[in-house]
């Protein structure tokens, strides 16, 4: 059997940037087609259905750019850590060589009413993933007496996912990009209650 004569990562990179465009719903096997310069049987041949090259898309995304923005938390000092986290979105948000907003934000609402599907679990689960994270993050900046007694990292968290969500609705607007550039600069100081010095 001939092995495929195609760079199985780049086509992942195509298929994601595909659904990340255009969503879960509009983009149809023509438009993977035309993204990926592949025929229909050799994406399939490869990647299997329509569903399980979306869940490969939000794995590639979940690599290339959430753990990019949650090793910004890395940081010890809370105010630090969350102004390069919300700089490195700002950066996926402002990137002319992507595609608009965010993939996860865009796809969890698109598929809200598939929750018990495999695709819907998927978005789900990176977004756990997103979650845990920054939880992780806040229970440690609290630990090491970085932020203040009554500090709720998981409340803090939520917060966070809320503001990401909300500059990655913004992103999908061209008018917006003044907005979302300022915004990004103050989000960190949001939480300035909570940092403990």
């Amino acid at each position: 059997m001939r092995s495929a004569s195609f760079d199985k990562g780049e086509v992942i990179d195509s298929i994601m940037r595909a659904f990340w465009e255009h969503g879960y719903e509009a983009t149809s096997i023509q438009t993977l087609e035309a993204a990926t310069g592949l025929k229909r049987q050799s994406l399939y041949n490869a990647f299997g259905n329509k569903d399980a090259m979306f869940e490969l898309a939000a794995d590639r995304y979940d690599l290339v750019v959430s753990r990019r923005l949650l090793a910004a938390l890395d940081n010890d000092d809370p105010r630090a850590a969350l102004s390069d986290f919300f700089a490195a979105q700002l950066a996926v948000l402002e990137d002319a060589g992507q595609p608009a907003g965010c993939f996860v934000a865009g796809g969890q609402q698109e598929l809200a009413n598939r929750a018990d599907t495999a695709i819907g679990e998927k978005m789900s689960a990176l977004i756990g993933v997103q979650y845990s994270a920054l939880v992780a993050a806040f229970e440690r900046w609290k630990e090491q007496g970085a932020l203040t007694d009554d500090a709720d990292p998981q409340a803090l968290a939520g917060a966070v996912m809320a503001l990401v969500r909300g500059q990655s609705v913004l992103g999908r607007s061209q008018s917006a990009s003044d907005i979302i550039a300022r915004t990004a600069k103050t989000l960190p100081d949001l939480f300035e209650r909570y940092y403990a010095h």
